[in-house]
């Protein structure tokens, strides 16, 4: 089973991922450890398949497309509805796809293991979106993610957190990422619009799943110890 952990930057998803090892393992409940999952991405997931060359970049994701053609069909006319970059925006519609294959890599080599994603398809679909002057499509969008979420076991966390927390952590850390204590004052004006963006897709996942939300501006401890608890409830239904 897939359990994604959604939430803006700065709402702690890599955090809790790394805090859930640290915490006693559920009897019963095989959860992939994060430093496992990080091992698997770099050997055949999202992050060995985006330093591919162009050619073997799409002989491996080809057949994804072939396999989807609805969502790789839904995610060029995305790209267009968004409007320029659009070289940065089909990368970025390139992850999605190698997002895609890394699940179903996972579930065919892990078909008992419950993985905990960090950055999972709806952070990729974000990323794909965010510099958009508005956001455009929502039917579509709500159609790709229920064409991927509708194949695969997964779990939605999502984690609430107030925008002002969020500010002062994404714009306080050092890091590589978009948002950090370097950003432009251009990009930190423009951040409670990308909030906003976020907020509207996760109004747009799938309604038939098990979504749970917990306040990520909790104690770290408690925030793991709370998710782990909702996630062993939630893989028991399955």
């Amino acid at each position: 089973m897939i359990v994604e952990l959604v939430g803006p930057p700065g709402a702690g998803k890599t955090t809790l991922a790394e805090a859930l090892d640290r915490l006693d393992p559920p009897f019963g409940v095989p959860f992939l450890t994060f430093e496992e999952y990080r091992a698997l991405d770099r050997e055949m997931g999202e992050t060995a398949i985006m330093k591919l060359d162009r050619w073997p970049f799409w002989r491996v994701i080809g057949p994804v497309c072939l396999r989807r053609p609805v969502l790789a069909f839904s995610l060029a006319v995305l790209i267009v509805l968004h409007g320029p970059p659009f070289k940065r925006r089909a990368r970025k519609a390139r992850r999605v796809l190698a997002q895609v294959l890394f699940t179903e890599r996972l579930l065919e080599r892990l078909p008992d293991r419950v993985v905990v994603y960090h950055d999972g398809f709806t952070q990729c679909i974000w990323s794909m979106v965010i510099d958009s002057p508005r956001l455009r499509g929502r039917r579509l969008i709500r159609r790709i993610m229920r064409d991927f979420y509708s194949s695969i076991p997964a779990r939605i966390l999502v984690l609430e957190i107030d925008d002002t927390t969020v500010a002062q952590r994404v714009f306080g850390r050092t890091s590589k990422g978009r948002f950090n204590k370097d950003s432009s004052p251009l990009r930190r004006a423009e951040f409670g619009r990308w909030l906003d963006y976020y907020r509207e897709l996760v109004a747009l996942l799938p309604e038939n799943l098990a979504n749970s939300r917990i306040d990520a501006s909790c104690d770290p401890a408690v925030l793991a110890a709370t998710a782990q608890g909702i996630l062993i409830s939630n893989s028991g239904e399955d």
